[in-house]
């Protein structure tokens, strides 16, 4: 009995051992099941991403390698924050976005009110406007070219009376200047005398052949003393008082002021010296520095304002004469001459000169030469013909026509410069806010509200009636341009967009 009782309990004991194994082995072999399905499982699942360096997301210059990083050097050495992984596929995300590849979205930025208030976020409209590019430039009076006489000894003699005797001296046109003693012209004065007697004598005879021919002398001599600068008036009086005079008064050919004297008394000239320079101050030239930049937009016949430093707060006015064809290869610069009129000689050659060349702008979008319909509430809404807004359904009114000439203008303020592109936020709703590539032309002014505030011609990019940043642009663009991991711990900042961002993991 005892014996059966012990064969009994041996074999509970080894069916519980052999149910046991085979739970175990059946556990393994699921097991390998198992690990061998994850591995197929991962073997279809993308790569890791490559980490190309680590960063500080509050100072995006910090790089660290990926060996520095396991190395320890784990912290940012400006701001002790963790650094985070840059990984190959965000770096040319960031690169694309950096350099515009086509047909990218561009990021759409929306800030709260209070966001909006803190940033004191302001806007202006884009609209139509007379645009006038003011070019500063200065200059130095020079004579007047075309108010130049010099005045030369047209025989040769002694000079043995001047009338004017120091430079700066103002003369009236025909007034004497200097006597000059020639024996040439005496002996002509001498020969038309003679003729004129012979002419007189044979008048009175029969041969009224010979009379003629003497007259013929007389009119000869007559051309020889106008040739030699005696004057009509000069050549009445010697034939009325038939008295030949030593001496010649030369005279001044045109009015105005002798800026040069090389005449002195007793000093033997020959033909052709000069002896004066006159030149008439009435009128001046500017000679006014163009530079490159601006040449495209002077011409001639445009209106100068000028100032000096020898009158402030006075303007003189002048219009451009000309411009030199040839640039300076020195100040890269081209002269403009500007007629200046100087009625009363206030102004001197020599002086520099302070101008503003103003000129209309004609580049960029015109205003349109027909009727058009606007919403009051979308003014960006333009339709040819009246009715209900597209968008709103309210009315549309007639839009008052834009001035002559003007073109689509945006505030200075709105534009920000990339150096490869030009972008402008466009305010598409109350607190939303999108970048807009455009396309400018040059920087002008206009009057706005008795107010000269300066704004950009649009070639491209924009439409009238659209509200644009010109405040706070800056931080909101630099808000644009965080993404990634640091997007999710910063962007709180402009508190934007908080329901879609992960929670942080950093302590700052």
């Amino acid at each position: 009995m005892i014996f059966d009782l012990k064969h009994k309990y041996r074999l509970w004991v080894w069916g519980i051992l052999l149910v046991t194994t085979v739970l175990l082995l059946a556990a393994c072999t699921g097991t390998r099941d198992s690990a061998g399905g994850n591995e197929e499982v991962g073997a279809d699942q993308p790569a890791e991403k490559e980490i190309l360096y680590y960063t500080c997301g509050m100072h995006p210059s910090v790089k660290v390698s990926m060996e520095d990083f396991e190395a320890g050097n784990d912290k940012c050495p400006i701001c002790n924050m963790d650094l985070v992984p840059v990984y190959k596929e965000a770096a040319a995300s960031s690169a694309a976005e950096e350099h515009g590849e086509q047909g990218m979205p561009a990021p759409e930025i929306k800030l709260s009110s209070r966001a909006q208030a803190l940033a004191q976020v302001k806007t202006g409209q884009v609209g139509f406007r007379q645009l006038f590019k003011d070019i500063d430039t200065v200059g130095q009076l020079v004579w007047d070219e075309r108010r130049l006489a010099y005045v030369a000894a047209w025989v040769p003699g002694r000079l043995d009376k001047l009338h004017v005797n120091f430079t700066g001296t103002e003369v009236d046109k025909g007034g004497p200047l200097a006597d000059i003693y020639s024996p040439q012209l005496l002996t002509t004065q001498e020969e038309f005398l003679l003729a004129l007697e012979t002419r007189d004598r044979l008048r009175q005879g029969p041969d009224q052949e010979a009379a003629g021919h003497a007259g013929s002398l007389v009119e000869a001599a007559r051309q020889r003393m106008l040739l030699w600068g005696i004057s009509g008036s000069q050549i009445q009086k010697l034939e009325e008082s038939r008295s030949a005079g030593t001496h010649m008064t030369i005279h001044a050919p045109i009015g105005g002021t002798v800026i040069h004297k090389n005449a002195f008394e007793g000093k033997y000239v020959k033909e052709g010296d000069n002896l004066f320079q006159i030149a008439d101050l009435s009128r001046l030239w500017m000679e006014a520095e163009i530079y490159e930049h601006d040449l495209a937009h002077v011409s001639v016949g445009q209106h100068v304002e000028i100032s000096t430093q020898a009158f402030p707060g006075e303007t003189f006015h002048g219009e451009v004469a000309f411009i030199e064809p040839v640039v300076d290869p020195r100040t890269r610069s081209v002269k403009a001459r500007v007629d200046v009129p100087n009625p009363q000689r206030r102004l001197k050659p020599g002086m520099y000169m302070n101008a503003v060349i103003s000129v209309h702008v004609h580049e960029g979008m015109a205003a349109p030469d027909k009727d058009v319909w606007i919403c009051t509430m979308c003014p960006e809404v333009q339709e040819d013909e009246p009715g209900e807004c597209p968008e709103c359904g309210m009315d549309l009114v007639k839009k008052p026509a834009s001035a002559a000439g003007a073109v689509l203008a945006v505030p200075r303020e709105a534009v920000l410069d990339t150096g490869t592109r030009k972008l402008v936020y466009v305010e598409h709703e109350p607190g939303s806010y999108m970048a807009h590539e455009v396309v400018l032309g040059p920087e002008a002014v206009a009057e706005v509200d008795g107010r000269r505030m300066r704004f950009y011609a649009v070639k491209a990019g924009l439409k009238e009636g659209m509200m644009v940043v010109v405040r706070a642009n800056f931080l909101i663009d630099s808000q644009s341009q965080i993404t990634g991991q640091a997007e999710s711990i910063y962007s709180g900042a402009l508190e934007r967009g908080e329901e879609d961002k992960p929670p942080s993991k950093h302590i700052h």
